[in-house]
């Protein structure tokens, strides 16, 4: 297979997993994140080998567009991996509120400690 076909069926691949990888942070399935982004971590060297086997001009003109395609899903994944995050943070600190809320009103119907030692003669 000549480099330019394998590295067409890599980035293939590459756009695969990103786009397979966009719906598991969509649906917070991080078990199937973790899984893609391992893939494209061992799918990364080979890119690279097969890559430095192409002319860099002929790279330019014919695997730019397949390249930013890329790029923009891998963007949009970011996107949407802030969103979760802050929206999970958001969650975390309407929690925290809430808890710091059930403390206090728990403290006001308890009846203060009584002291163990009334005296001590």
């Amino acid at each position: 297979m000549s480099p330019e076909l394998e590295f067409t069926a890599l980035l293939d691949q590459w756009r695969r997993l990103t786009e397979q990888e966009g719906r598991a942070i969509a649906s917070g399935a991080w078990a199937q994140v973790e899984n893609f982004q391992s893939a494209k971590a061992l799918l990364q060297p080979r890119v690279s080998e097969v890559r430095e086997r192409i002319d860099p001009a002929r790279h330019e003109s014919q695997f730019r567009p397949l390249i930013d395609e890329l790029i923009r899903l891998e963007r949009g994944n970011q996107s949407l991996l802030d969103a979760r995050r802050q929206a999970a943070q958001e969650q975390e600190r309407d929690l925290n509120r809430s808890d710091r809320n059930l403390r206090q009103i728990q403290k006001s119907y308890l009846p203060p400690a009584r002291a163990l030692w009334q005296s001590y003669s």
